[in-house]
């Protein structure tokens, strides 16, 4: 028997040939040991002839380690006896195979339908239902205990006899026909019998006849034997082809797997290629357009520059004549001013002169008038006192106008003191407006270097901006590809393993961000392997679907995550290696230079090794299937090749071909380094961000600074502009002060002579006053009078002289002044303003700008042409290499299309072959079909006629069929006829015998009680309708059988007391009458096998004493294979077998003696 996946037992468990004789099972409660029985049961009864798909998962091994898909039963039958008719092998492989959705029998390795399966048992002579030669547990105390219909229903359907009754019609018409057939079949031999006198008579024909008719059978038996075996050479020679054909497409395979995976590599090599040159493209495609755009703005430049430097150029000599014009005017003004000195004193000294001339003349003639007037005083007035009082008025009249002079000449003093000090101050303020023009000018030469080294810092961040945003462009655009790569891995690792293992693994990932702190980082057993690729293979095929098992902590975080799970409605399975919960075998070490442990070949944490030997502690890798099987023989390990063959230690190997493309562990590997390239890149991101940002933030910053430094010169511009408006304003003002003087001084010189007129007026009224009022002058007064006379003659010559001078003077000066006021002060003011214009030095400062912008652009110009240059030489390299894979690719779809065509080619050639051995395997079967059909052969048929050729074979039929013909009217058919019908006779007695078995349990039971009960006696009961049979009316026909209801048993344990019927019999009594019953129906017709589940429970010592000897005698002649927990079916035993239950899964072995009886006292111990 051997069994894989069903109930307790997981792995193949192959139990050794058993004794033909008694054999014994034991182990402890719950290893398994009616799980052994249940796994015969399962292939032979009809009990579990149709199971529901619960049913089928419930006989799926369920424990630790992956899931169990298919459990497989299969019994080897010993056919050396010819049980089994149908089938001529020495033995026989029944097979039935369960799991989720489907269920199987095989018989020989070909699948067949049930019935076939039921319809070879009962040709061995199995019953379909409940079959008497398995009895289960509990089966003793039911029958035990049964009521009497019960037991009669149990008696034919262990005794046969329902076959009977189902088959009774059918036997019956059978018979029928079989005794009309007779008849025809009497009187066909009857005509036989006449014809065989007739045949005496002819002796020498029919055995002339009898001689070409063996001749012929030899003959054909011959040819069909030739034809038979040149089919089975031809057959033989076409396996040797297909073998060459197979191993030549397995070399292909091999060929198109390795050209296939050459051209996988090639395209993500072309892929990296052109993702990591995408960037250079793009790159160089920017740089292109920005070299145009800077070579047009530089053409934009150069000529804004020209045109710029001719305006300055002419500025600045517009500059430079005006301000050689402006140093001519200035020596002019100089000149002017100069000659405008030297005649100004003497012009001064002339106008005073002439201001006092006029006034002694005025003087004089005041003098001289009232001189005169003295003399008419007496005229005038009365008296001397009104003389006097008149002059009193007078002085005090001109004495008030000499008061008014005064006060006016004081307040033209005080405003020409006041003009003087306003002067002064506007000549600072002149010069002071001067100083901030020169300030001005030194800061708005400033802002305009410092907006030129802005504009150029500004240029130099932006390109620095753009190569971080590239850079982060190339960088994203990588964790796209990557992320792609990623996405269609992951999608391909979900095809390599159920879609609910799948949801289940991406359900939990969902579910662990809730437990971070539950020591579960969401992590399953494929995440922890680590190591060298050339194990994966082997690792995947021990692993299998464990690989997507998640491993936490402890149980509680597992249930956690499934409540969480169950909450969210998350589709798929889980699994769970909780590490607080698993029991895990020792580690087993072992290498040399053939083999070693698979856990050697791991890198894991020392927290995870219980996971790591729950999965891998019992295997080994080996280098071929040879060392595997004898490493799996010497050291107890399941082994596995590099390639993905196992073979397990009980004898099993599995293996064939595997797509090394769909390795769970190497797209697992493959992502994991995508995955770290992504985290590398993300974190690369970070700092490409980070710095784009500082980029943009300095490039922002600048812009400020610039946009400030613009606004600075704006206002250096205007402060410039208001501050020459101010100066001019000033200076305008400074010669208008000039200008106003001069009238002021002239009406101040003016003033004073009159107060000099004036007091000399008074000094003659007061010189009257007192005097003597005469009419007539004194000589004195005469004397004065000439002499004022004289004096006014000559001083108005003298008058006329100096006013003659001063005229010619105060035109040379008014020239003079005229030539300063209107023309040089102007001109000079006009130039200096022409001088100091800003757009002079706007010109200027946009001329440094743009000349700096320029030798900006000229320099980015010469980067961008050596990164050019660079991205050029990387681009040929790139192009040679993308050539270089694309020469690879098309060799290797070359290569790809040429080896499918080969194996398309070797399809075809298989496809004949397989129609050629079906044409040839038909031709052989018939050729065996003919050979059957000839019926028995002469002894010498087998090598009479071997030497012959075929012709000669034909020749020889040919002359056997002539000579046949004299024979036609010969009936061939009537001995074969009276044998068919004798067979078909003899078969129907055999059918009815069967109805006689049943009659044998009584004496049967009888027997069997007393070798049990020595002392004792025992008999059945038959019981019908009107309870008139019983045992002893074993005579009566066989239809009788129809009215019995029911089978009582009587017994008695010492043979003196009356005896009891079963119900009077304690629980011990009960099961042994009932294994009598069973013993009795098992001598009607003994089976090839028995099979007992602890039927001894029950049983006392002296009992099961005895039953073990009847399981010894009646051994001799059938197979037994019980199970029990006490010693005394042991000491009968050919055969022992224990069962263990390590790891929840149960393992059965070959022990001895010894050890069977420390099983049964070691369970024993423990209850």
């Amino acid at each position: 028997v051997n069994i894989s996946g069903f109930r307790s037992y997981r792995e193949v468990t192959s139990i050794d040939s058993f004794s033909s004789k008694h054999n014994v099972i034991v182990g402890r409660n719950g290893s398994g040991k009616s799980n052994f029985f249940f796994a015969i049961q399962f292939v032979l009864s009809d009990e579990f002839s149709h199971l529901r798909s619960e049913q089928r998962m419930g006989v799926l091994h369920e424990g630790t380690g992956p899931r169990i898909n298919t459990a497989r039963v299969e019994i080897v039958f010993d056919n050396t006896d010819r049980r089994i008719p149908a089938i001529e092998a020495t033995e026989v492989r029944v097979v039935r195979q369960v799991g989720q959705k489907k269920d199987q029998y095989y018989i020989d390795g070909k699948m067949v339908p049930r019935a076939e399966v039921v319809n070879l048992m009962e040709s061995a002579g199995f019953s379909r239902s409940n079959p008497y030669y398995i009895v289960k547990q509990g089966k003793i105390n039911e029958l035990a205990t049964a009521p009497d219909s019960h037991r009669l229903k149990l008696l034919r359907e262990v005794a046969g006899t329902r076959v009977y009754d189902e088959r009774k019609e059918e036997s019956l018409k059978i018979l029928k026909e079989t005794h009309n057939k007779t008849q025809k079949i009497e009187t066909l031999l009857s005509y036989i019998d006449e014809r065989l006198k007739t045949l005496e008579e002819e002796k020498e024909d029919l055995k002339e006849y009898q001689k070409w008719d063996r001749m012929k059978r030899s003959i054909e038996y011959t040819i069909y034997d030739t034809e038979a075996n040149e089919t089975r050479k031809k057959l033989e020679r076409l396996l040797d082809q297909r073998e060459e054909l197979s191993t030549r497409q397995t070399k292909v395979s091999s060929e198109l797997v390795e050209v296939q995976a050459r051209g996988v590599r090639a395209s993500a090599e072309q892929r990296k290629l052109e993702s990591r040159f995408k960037g250079m493209k793009e790159e160089k495609e920017a740089l292109v357009a920005e070299q145009a755009e800077r070579f047009e703005k530089k053409a934009e430049l150069s000529l804004l520059i020209n045109d710029l430097k001719e305006d300055v150029e002419k500025e600045k000599s517009g500059r430079n004549r005006a301000e050689d014009v402006l140093n001519q005017v200035k020596a002019d003004i100089r000149e002017k001013e100069e000659e405008l000195e030297m005649i100004t004193p003497k012009y001064q000294r002339l106008v005073e002169e002439e201001s006092a001339l006029s006034s002694d003349i005025r003087i004089a003639e005041t003098r001289s008038k009232e001189l005169f007037a003295k003399q008419g005083h007496k005229d005038q007035f009365k008296s001397a006192e009104e003389r006097d009082s008149f002059l009193r008025r007078e002085i005090r009249h001109i004495t008030r106008q000499i008061n008014e002079i005064e006060e006016q000449m004081k307040d033209i003093e005080k405003s020409l003191e006041e003009e003087a000090c306003e002067e002064d101050q506007l000549t600072t303020h002149v010069q002071e407006l001067g100083v901030e023009l020169q300030e001005n000018h030194i800061r708005m030469d400033k802002a305009s270097a410092e907006h030129g080294r802005l504009k150029q810092e500004f240029d130099r961040a932006m390109v620095a901006q753009l190569d971080a945003t590239r850079e982060e462009k190339e960088i994203r655009e990588q964790l796209n590809t990557i992320n792609g790569e990623i996405s269609q891995m992951e999608q391909q690792m979900r095809y390599l393993a159920p879609r609910s293992v799948t949801n289940g693994v991406e359900g939990v990932r969902r579910v662990v961000q809730w437990f971070r702190d539950n020591n579960h980082d969401g992590r399953i057993l494929l995440d922890l392997i680590d190591c060298e690729p050339i194990y994966f293979q082997a690792v995947e095929v021990t692993a299998g679907n464990r690989l997507l098992f998640h491993v936490v902590s402890d149980d509680r975080v597992a249930m956690k995550i499934m409540k969480q799970f169950n909450m969210q409605n998350l589709p798929g399975e889980c699994n769970f290696f909780p590490i607080n919960r698993i029991v895990a075998p020792q580690r087993k070490d072992y290498q040399d230079a053939d083999g070693r442990a698979i856990l050697d070949v791991f890198d894991y944490d020392e927290y995870y090794d219980a996971v790591f030997r729950n999965v891998f502690a019992g295997t080994a890798i080996v280098r071929d299937l040879h060392l595997g099987a004898r490493f799996a023989r010497s050291e107890g390990f399941d082994c596995v090749t590099l390639d993905g063959d196992q073979i397990s230690k009980r004898g099993a190997l599995t293996g064939g071909y595997i797509d090394t493309k769909r390795s769970k562990l190497e797209l697992h590997k493959s992502i994991r380094l995508l995955q770290a390239s992504r985290d590398q890149l993300l974190a690369t991101l970070g700092e490409i961000q980070r710095k784009v940002n500082e980029k943009m933030s300095a490039v922002e910053k600048i812009q400020m600074e610039i946009d400030k430094a613009d606004n600075d010169m704006r206002v250096y511009k205007q402060q410039h502009r208001n501050l020459t408006e101010k100066k001019r304003c000033a200076s305008e003002q400074l010669h208008a002060m000039g200008r106003n003087r001069e009238p002021k001084k002239a009406q101040l010189v003016n003033l004073r002579n009159r107060v000099r007129e004036f007091r000399a007026q008074l000094e003659g009224y007061e010189s009257q006053i007192g005097s003597d009022f005469l009419s007539q002058l004194s000589k004195f007064e005469q004397a004065e009078c000439e002499r004022l006379q004289r004096e006014i003659l000559e001083k108005k010559q003298k008058l006329d002289h100096v006013a003659k001078e001063r005229n010619a003077l105060e035109t040379i000066k008014q020239r003079l002044e005229n030539q300063l006021t209107t023309n040089l002060l102007r001109k000079r003011d006009s130039l200096t303003a022409k001088i100091s214009d800003i757009a002079v030095d706007e010109k200027r400062h946009n001329l440094q700008a743009e000349s700096a912008e320029l030798n900006s652009v000229i320099q980015r110009l010469n980067e961008i042409v050596r990164r050019i240059a660079e991205l050029d030489e990387c681009l040929m390299e790139y192009d040679e290499s993308a050539e270089k894979l694309n020469r690879e690719l098309e060799d290797v779809q070359e290569q790809q299309k040429d080896l499918e065509a080969q194996l398309a080619d070797f399809s075809k050639q298989a496809d004949i072959i397989f129609t050629k051995q079906s044409t040839l395997q038909t031709k052989r079967e018939e050729n065996v079909k003919k050979i059957r059909e000839l019926g028995s052969l002469p002894t010498d048929a087998f090598s009479k006629y071997q030497g012959m050729s075929t012709k000669q074979l034909d020749k020889k039929l040919a002359e056997c069929m002539h000579e046949l013909k004299k024979y036609e009217n010969v009936n061939k058919k009537a001995l074969d006829q009276f044998v068919q019908a004798a067979s078909q006779k003899e078969d129907l007695t055999k059918r009815m015998e069967e109805q006689r078995r049943s009659q044998k349990v009584s004496k049967n039971f009888a027997e069997v009680f007393q070798k049990l009960v020595p002392e004792g006696t025992g008999s059945l009961v038959i019981q019908t309708k009107d309870d008139s049979l019983d045992s002893s009316q074993s005579d009566q026909p066989i239809h009788i059988m129809e009215n019995f209801v029911g089978i009582g048993i009587k017994v008695s344990f010492n043979g003196s007391s009356e005896t009891r019927e079963m119900v009077q019999l304690s629980g011990g009594q009960k099961s042994l009458v009932a294994l009598a019953l069973i013993f009795a129906i098992q001598k009607c017709d003994p089976a090839p096998f028995y099979l007992f589940d602890e039927i001894d429970a029950a049983l006392d010592s002296q009992h099961r004493k005895a039953v073990a000897d009847m399981i010894h005698e009646l051994s001799e002649n059938a197979q037994f294979i019980t199970t029990t927990f006490r010693p005394e079916l042991l000491e009968s035993a050919e055969k022992y077998y224990g069962v263990k239950f390590r790891n929840k899964v149960s393992h059965i072995d070959v022990v001895t003696k010894e050890q069977a009886y420390d099983f049964v006292e070691d369970d024993t111990t423990h209850g």
